[in-house]
């Protein structure tokens, strides 16, 4: 049996029934409460049903309602119902790197002194409005597949059809646009979220790459402060994404290692996201 709630007739008897002892019946606590509101006892023609017509008759119904409460109200619950499985969400864990694949406390420290004075440079530019004209025509912000060929070329789509086994002849491999500050600078925010929500949907399907780290960084170089909560979900997912592949790596020569640290030091650092910081 479950106690579901404790009714307030107690509480309406204090303020307003003290000089109706004959219709209530208080308690010894209740007799040592001050009274707050003089109140006339019911009257004898006293009609529930009919609407008060003035604050005396509403504060009769207020008695009389509390008169009819019980002090304690309970319900039975069914046994089947408390032993219900319960669903549980478990907690995305950041995958451990291999013994001296992770940058040293110094180091960490001299890639934030660096990243933060990008940024800060970026502030001076925006503070000016003297931003340098884009080299090249920019997509809408809700273009994708636009923003994916201008980031990689078409070697994204040459590698979904070598996923995909096609024996189709392939075109050749166009290279893709460099992450310029004069073409980061003039996509707006809305745009730069876009950008990294699409980067890590792509890190997820293709894996990582040199270019995809170079635009990772300078996208999180033009993020303003404070994030938005879905730029925050996206960030950590591609810090995680970027342990998990570094987990993987062969060796600490590996070229992506230094990419892939640099990605996770700055989410975790710079963003605050300490729980994914490498210590």
């Amino acid at each position: 049996m479950v106690i579901l709630y404790k009714s307030p007739t107690s509480v309406f008897r204090t303020i307003i029934e003290k000089t109706m002892t004959s219709d209530i019946e208080s308690s010894d606590d209740e007799v040592l409460r001050p009274q707050a509101l003089i109140v006339s006892p019911i009257p004898s023609n006293f009609d529930p049903t009919h609407t008060p017509a003035s604050a005396e008759e509403y504060l009769h119904h207020v008695v009389w309602e509390a008169n009819r409460c019980e002090d304690v109200v309970t319900v039975k619950v069914s046994s089947d119902r408390l032993k219900r499985p319960t669903n549980l969400v478990k907690k995305q864990i950041k995958a451990a790197a291999p013994e001296g694949f992770t940058p040293t406390l110094e180091t960490q420290q001299e890639l934030m002194a660096t990243f933060s004075n990008l940024r800060t440079h970026i502030a001076t530019i925006r503070a000016s409005e003297k931003i340098p004209k884009s080299p090249i025509s920019l997509p809408g912000i809700k273009k994708r597949e636009e923003w994916c060929q201008l980031c990689f070329g078409n070697g994204f789509q040459l590698s979904l059809l070598e996923k995909a086994n096609q024996g189709t002849s392939q075109p050749p491999l166009v290279e893709g646009q460099q992450p310029l500050l004069s073409i980061l600078l003039n996509i707006k925010q809305l745009g730069l979220q876009n950008l990294l929500e699409w980067h890590a949907q792509w890190l997820e399907v293709l894996g990582f790459s040199e270019a995809q780290g170079r635009w990772f960084y300078a996208i999180l170089a033009c993020m303003e402060k404070p994030l938005t909560p879905e730029s925050c979900s996206h960030i950590r997912h591609v810090a995680r994404m970027c342990a998990r592949i570094r987990s993987t790596l062969p060796s600490v020569d590996h070229p992506h290692l230094s990419q892939l640290n640099v990605i996770i030091c700055i989410v975790a650092r710079y963003f605050c996201q300490e729980d994914l910081a490498d210590q």
